[in-house]
């Protein structure tokens, strides 16, 4: 495996290639910034990852910079793994405080400001909702947060 450990001022920034679609949408459910770009050349990606301070990952093979991640596996978990070894992605992360289509950290709303904007069971139940200031799509702590939870305790012990 080759490790590429960059000296981070603050915590890490992400760019993952068109390969990694799920890899960059957990890496925002685990709060981490992560942009992801399709369509783009290899040489655009490092131009973009070095001029925004970021670390591109990539499944492409025979690449070297000292901003680019090969990331081994084509399995999501390994993946993970790969990359908690690298930059603590799980250790340190803060789960659901970025949205996961926009990768912008979301705000905090009052209830009052979500009703009629979210399902009738949700208003009544949830106490705690979330915005994303760019595209407006509402989070709140459903049961797919808890199993997300379980999944990255998982990942954290295995």
């Amino acid at each position: 495996m080759r490790l590429t450990i960059i000296a981070m001022k603050s915590k890490p920034r992400f760019l993952a290639d068109a390969m990694l679609g799920k890899l960059s949408t957990w890496l925002r459910i685990l709060g981490w910034d992560a942009e992801y770009v399709k369509g783009k050349s290899t040489e655009e990606l490092l131009d973009r990852a070095k001029t925004e301070g970021r670390i591109l990952l990539t499944r492409r093979q025979g690449l070297e910079d000292e901003r680019l991640v090969f990331v081994e596996s084509e399995i999501l978990e390994e993946q993970l793994k790969q990359l908690e070894e690298l930059y603590r992605i799980l250790t340190n992360a803060e789960p659901f405080t970025r949205c996961i289509a926009c990768n912008v950290v979301l705000q905090a709303v009052d209830k009052a400001e979500v009703k009629g904007k979210v399902p009738f069971y949700t208003f009544q139940t949830q106490q705690e909702f979330s915005r994303c200031p760019r595209c407006g799509k509402l989070f709140w702590p459903g049961s797919h947060h808890t199993a997300m939870l379980r999944k990255i305790k998982g990942l954290k012990e295995s």
